[in-house]
């Protein structure tokens, strides 16, 4: 027989239970007070910073687990990650543990850290077919960037592997591997011993070469770029250097030099090359301004693959007002030998200064050859038909040249370098071949330095020096517009195009030209940000009347500022100028200047 409940004790009963799910979910599911994370027993900064970053407590403080059970299972996993940090340091004997106070508010890490341990021991077996071997050249510690004493971290342990296996190509093997790996961390000796076993595979050769993917360019310019022979025993390098030449050859998007898995018959690599070509024609055009100028066109041209073996046609003008130039260029690549061009070159030059009105045309030829990444030299033969007027010495020149220029330079960028220096040596011995005759060589020297003051290169110093001197002839009997002039976006900034030179007084100061010429440029360059950088700079410098330069005589300053737009081919320049020693009736107040690229 069932009992009936009355209506009130039922109401009751359920009201409890109501309370007691609205208890629990409040009790075991509202979110905790916001915590805070300590480091005990580690007081240097850098590694603070590292367990800062792998620390998921620190990472999450935001976002607080749900119960005091959660928490102690982000402080337990945490310890892991902690660990891996001071083993990173080689303390392999490191510990850890964590601690909840004031109810999960603070979380403690203890960590005691270890001694680092030292690298003892590195042993190395070599094995050919299952048997022990040893490479045609040893291996010492040296090479492989290891020292006994030092901490025994995995990164020094797992860059020594590389360093091995590198170290073998470049003796030909070019299949050798790592077989097996053993670090002993010695507890009681507090010492790391390493055994490495490696096989060092059969010496290679250079075997047949496949060449796909080419469409205008001919194999027979490929084969010319390739710095092995077949047969010759294998080396990397040698890929590094034929890679490397086919880039930059600009005749490809994509590059790629790829090798069989295994040697063939004789130990013979094949390996294949494969190539995705770029557009060999490009044509451009643009607009020029500066304050000396005025506004100007640019247009240019070139096919950098007229006949199929990288042969490069090109021609180029810039038009102002005052000054016109064009330029058609024709350049045979690996001329004779391989990292040496012959390059025909047509100029003309048309230009209306306040120190004269020139008219040039010029025909060269040169051989341009490169030594090394660092080094290039050239050397040539131009003709050079100059008409010179409104000039302290007017005249029609028929000359003879023999340019020679030597060039070294490690800077990292061209268009925006940030380490590095540089020197360009030129000297342009001249002969007057039509009475009356006089002979004459035109020398200069430009150096360059950078240096980045900040890791992120993000502060540059640079320096600029620039020094000229003209020997041989007369200064009268030189063509007025083969003398030195400086006041240019690029030589003493700020002060009027090409008119700081010894004056003229007789001739309402027009400049008459040096023959010798010292110019000093400083630069702090500031990157803001990606795309946007800041300079300040300060020129000074002279351009003397005799072929040594006169110290005696004032030096004339500027300075300024500049802003950059950094893009990917470089960045855009503009340059405000101001020259501190202004020349009245001849300085204005200020230059601008528009380019591509920094001013050096």
């Amino acid at each position: 027989m069932l009992v009936k409940q009355p209506k009130l004790f039922t109401r009751l009963l359920a009201w409890l239970h109501l309370s007691a799910m609205i208890f629990a979910t409040l009790f075991f599911f509202s979110p905790l007070i916001a915590y805070e994370v300590e480091f005990e027993g580690v007081s240097k900064k850098e590694t603070l910073e590292l367990l800062k970053q792998v620390s998921q407590l620190e990472k999450l403080k935001e976002q607080p687990p749900a119960t005091l059970a959660g928490l102690k299972q982000r402080a337990k996993s945490d310890l892991d990650h902690i660990l891996q940090v001071f083993h990173q340091e080689a303390r392999y004997q490191a510990k850890a543990s964590y601690l909840l106070k004031e109810n999960g508010k603070r979380v403690v890490i203890s960590i005691k850290p270890g001694p680092v341990y030292p690298l003892a021991q590195y042993q190395i077996h070599y094995l050919q077919n299952g048997k022990r071997a040893e490479p045609r050249q040893a291996i010492s510690l040296k090479d492989l960037k290891l020292q006994y004493g030092k901490p025994a971290t995995p990164e020094l342990i797992l860059n020594a592997e590389d360093l091995l296996l590198d170290q073998l190509n470049l003796q030909g093997y070019a299949f050798a591997k790592i077989l097996e790996r053993k670090v002993f961390a010695d507890l009681k000796s507090q010492e790391v011993k390493v055994k490495i076993e490696v096989d060092i595979g059969p010496l290679t050769y250079f075997g047949q070469l496949s060449i796909k993917g080419l469409q205008r360019v001919q194999e027979s310019f490929i084969y010319k770029k390739i710095a092995w022979q077949e047969g010759d025993l294998y080396n990397p390098k040698k890929i590094e250097k034929t890679q490397e030449a086919l880039d930059l050859s600009g005749l490809f998007r994509s590059v790629n030099i790829s090798h069989a898995e295994e040697p063939v018959h004789q130990n013979l690599m094949p390996l294949s090359l494969s190539f995705i070509e770029a557009k060999q024609r490009t044509v451009g055009c643009g607009i020029n301004y500066n304050s000396q100028l005025g506004p100007g066109v640019s247009a240019e041209w070139e096919d950098r693959n007229v006949v199929g073996k990288g042969q490069r046609l090109s021609f180029k003008t810039d038009l102002w007002s005052s000054w016109q130039y064009g330029n058609l260029r024709y350049l045979i690549p690996d001329y004779r030998q391989n990292n040496q061009n012959l390059i025909w070159q047509l100029n003309y030059d048309q230009g209306h200064l306040r120190a004269f009105t020139e008219r040039t045309v010029a025909l060269s030829v040169s051989i341009e050859r490169r030594f090394n990444k660092w080094i290039h030299f050239s050397y040539g033969l131009m003709y050079k038909h100059l008409l010179s007027e409104r000039s302290e010495n007017n005249g029609t020149f028929n000359l003879i040249k023999a340019p020679l220029q030597l060039k070294w330079s490690n800077i990292d960028d061209i268009l925006d370098p940030s380490q590095g220096a540089s020197i360009n040596f030129v000297c342009i011995p001249s002969l007057q071949f039509v009475p009356p005759t006089f002979s004459y060589c035109i020398n200069t020297i430009t150096t360059s330095f950078y240096r980045a003051l900040t890791k992120d290169k993000k502060l540059i110093f640079a320096v600029k020096l620039m020094l000229g001197s003209i020997v041989g002839a007369g200064k009268r009997d030189i063509p007025p517009p083969e003398r030195f002039y400086a006041g240019s976006q690029n030589s003493l900034r700020g002060y009027r195009f090409l008119t700081v030179s010894p004056l003229e007084k007789h001739c309402n100061d027009k400049p008459i030209g040096g023959r010798s010429m010292f110019i000093y440029t400083l630069e702090l360059r500031k990157r803001i940000t990606e795309e946007i950088g800041l300079v300040g700079f300060w020129d000074m410098g002279n351009v003397y009347f005799d072929a040594i330069a006169d110290f005696e005589r004032k030096l004339l300053h500027s300075t300024g500022v500049g802003l950059r737009y950094y893009t990917p081919i470089g960045p855009l320049r503009l340059d405000i100028a101001i020259p501190l020693d202004r020349r009245k009736k001849i300085d204005n107040y200020l230059e601008v200047y528009f380019s591509i690229g920094q001013s050096f």
